[in-house]
């Protein structure tokens, strides 16, 4: 399959944007769900999609999509949607090359383990893809862990999962962990966060070089 963990992505057509929610089928063939509405029914041939895949990154591909009114609706809120086939990947540009920054976030992590409840940790290294943690607590690869946190001006849930583990420089357990279903606004708020706290460290190297 080309889509691991895929529920967003953007139809580039006719010099537009379409934002679509992706549901991943059988043999690489996904339907979108267009959140806008100013559409027709239309084929479109050879387009390029960006998928958002939590897993593999974004997947830049040339697809056929077929655009027709969602049986769905009105209980599904997308009055649109397209069957689409995977021509061709054209790039796959990994997760981990998400701009990262450097940060010391405190907060209560909470784990899906029955038996581990509640702890804390430190985010000390974030990025829209995941973050690097540092805590006491001993966690096991492929735990999923929650937490809140307001990024931005909204506090959201975050959930994520526990890819590797290391004894960090620290004494304590360094564990990386990918986000999980991260929403469209949630992932904006994270991205327009590393920004500005790469601006703010940009500002202050550029204050102590004076």
């Amino acid at each position: 399959m080309i889509l691991k963990d895929c529920h967003s992505g953007i139809v580039k057509y006719e010099d537009k944007d379409y934002r679509v929610r992706v549901v991943s089928g059988i043999d690489n063939n996904p339907a979108l769900y267009f959140k806008d509405d100013n559409l027709q029914d239309i084929r479109m041939k050879n387009v390029l999609v960006i998928f958002n895949d939590n897993i593999k990154g974004c997947i830049k591909a040339n697809c056929d999509i077929v655009v027709h009114k969602n049986p769905g609706y009105p209980r599904m809120q997308e009055y649109w949607m397209g069957e689409c086939e995977i021509l061709d990947v054209i790039e796959i540009i990994q997760r981990q090359q998400d701009i990262r920054a450097s940060v010391d976030i405190s907060v209560q992590f909470r784990s899906e383990t029955e038996d581990r409840g509640s702890f804390w940790g430190t985010i000390t290294n974030i990025s829209a893809g995941g973050i690097y943690m540092v805590t006491g607590q001993a966690l096991t690869i492929g735990e999923e862990l929650s937490f809140h946190y307001s990024f931005k001006n909204v506090e959201r849930e975050f959930h994520v999962m526990i890819l590797w583990g290391k004894l960090d420089e620290s004494g304590d357990n360094g564990y990386g962990l990918r986000f999980m279903n991260l929403t469209e606004g949630a992932e904006t708020a994270i991205r327009g966060y590393v920004f500005n706290v790469l601006r703010e460290q940009r500002a202050r190297n550029r204050e102590d070089l004076q």
